[in-house]
């Protein structure tokens, strides 16, 4: 197993993505930090799975808008397994709201969340990285990292801002930490979506396939176990969606 005697903390690990990235991690052979928001009995469901697989596990909840709950976090993991080698920021919120109606509190929820939390946790699992053995950060951003939304306008901010806080950890944390982000495309249906709108995205990008939160998880895993030269990189998982902008 090639993540054998690691330990790993995916924030939003309870559910979708991050419940993939968590139980990929594991099936290679690491303890896992399972990080939730609100979805406790999901937690508790996606920690029994992962200690099925012969893997310990520490459930936690923290709220990734508040800086110190994010700060809390990320010491209580260190405490807990003495160490982090694996920090995965999965955890998002997608506040839906045009620029021009959009309040300060559907801005401060998107930011607050998805970089705020992120930028804090990085600061403690990172620190404590540089001072140990090294280690790895993925960030999950998503194409409003690069296409404007005219309905979503604050989370494509805050998903360009955690993409540049990519690159600024890049430059702090290395040499004994490498940081990458990924670009999934669509790869979970959202809720408000039918069968039908879902299936037509098949059509939007050249392989006319959809992706999955498995793909999400084998490129997490790539980014960890593959070439050790990729830092401060953003793979774009959407199967050449980005060169057929028809949306």
């Amino acid at each position: 197993m090639k993540l054998a005697g690691k330990v790993a903390l995916v924030t939003g690990s309870a559910h979708r993505v991050g419940k993939a990235i968590a139980i990929a991690l594991a099936c290679e052979g690491a303890d896992i930090v399972v990080h939730y928001g609100g979805s406790n009995a999901a937690a508790m469901e996606t920690a029994a799975q992962i200690e099925a697989l012969g893997r310990r596990t520490l459930v936690a909840q923290a709220d990734m808008a508040n800086w110190q709950a994010a700060t809390a976090l990320g010491r209580l993991a260190l405490e807990h397994f003495g160490r982090v080698d694996i920090l995965v920021n999965s955890a998002s919120s997608y506040v839906k709201a045009s620029y021009l109606s959009t309040t300060e509190e559907q801005f401060d929820a998107a930011l607050n969340v998805n970089l705020k939390g992120p930028f804090v946790l990085s600061q403690v699992i990172g620190s404590a990285m540089v001072e140990g053995d090294g280690g790895h950060i993925v960030n999950i951003v998503d194409e409003g990292a690069f296409y404007p939304s005219e309905s979503h306008t604050a989370h494509g901010v805050s998903k360009a801002a955690l993409l540049a806080l990519t690159h600024s950890q890049t430059l702090v944390l290395g040499p004994k930490v490498r940081v990458n982000a990924i670009c999934p495309g669509p790869v979970l249906k959202p809720p408000d979506y039918s069968d039908e709108r879902w299936e037509a995205l098949r059509k939007l990008n050249p392989l006319h396939e959809i992706g999955s939160a498995e793909q999400v998880a084998e490129t997490v895993l790539f980014l960890l176990t593959g070439p050790q030269f990729i830092n401060g990189d953003c793979i774009m998982l959407d199967g050449g969606r980005m060169w057929k902008r028809e949306f």
